[in-house]
């Protein structure tokens, strides 16, 4: 059983999720404001805006790329634990830390593979707005070079004893510091 829950330090790295929650929710602010615009200027006025649909399809996967950040960091993603806590620590630790490993590894992959594509499609011309379709791919690989310096920082704490094994009691609990 694992002694006192130990929390990872919270100077620079905590500003800086902060600030990537920022501007996901700004995201998030704005592709609500261009949807419920091209709702209200299609339906009510019956001139639908031309830039909407290209702005939705830009605004969403930076939202939801820059939002998988912050999951990552905050360990908020799905995940079954109930074999996993039923183990000895040690072996709770261990797989916690393979987790993380299987995951940067695919996070590598990600990076590898969409620059790749951004590539390929960088010289493709979004119609309404001008520019580079690359710019859309693009959040895919700024989301996971991110991503993957979240998970050496956490493979690193986990190997120096800084971060613990979340539990299923420690998520149960972390429902109520929902914002």
């Amino acid at each position: 059983m694992p002694q006192e829950e130990k929390r990872p330090p919270r100077g620079k790295v905590a500003v800086i999720m902060r600030y990537i929650e920022g501007v996901s929710s700004f995201l998030l602010a704005v592709l609500t404001v261009v949807v419920f615009s091209e709702v209200l200027s299609r339906y009510v006025f019956q001139t639908p805006l031309v830039f909407s649909n290209e702005m939705t399809q830009l605004l969403f996967p930076w939202m939801i790329f820059v939002a998988a950040i912050a999951v990552t960091h905050d360990d908020a993603h799905l995940s079954v634990s109930y074999f996993r806590d039923r183990l000895p620590y040690f072996m709770q630790k261990g797989l916690y830390m393979f987790s993380k490993v299987v995951m940067l590894i695919f996070s590598v992959f990600m990076i590898v593979s969409s620059m790749q594509f951004v590539g390929n499609v960088s010289g493709q011309v979004m119609p309404v707005l001008r520019i580079s379709s690359g710019w859309l791919a693009s959040s895919v690989v700024f989301s996971f070079i991110f991503i993957s310096l979240v998970l050496i920082y956490q493979i690193y704490l986990i190997s120096t004893n800084k971060m613990l094994v979340p539990g299923e009691e420690e998520a149960y609990l972390d429902m109520d510091n929902d914002r």
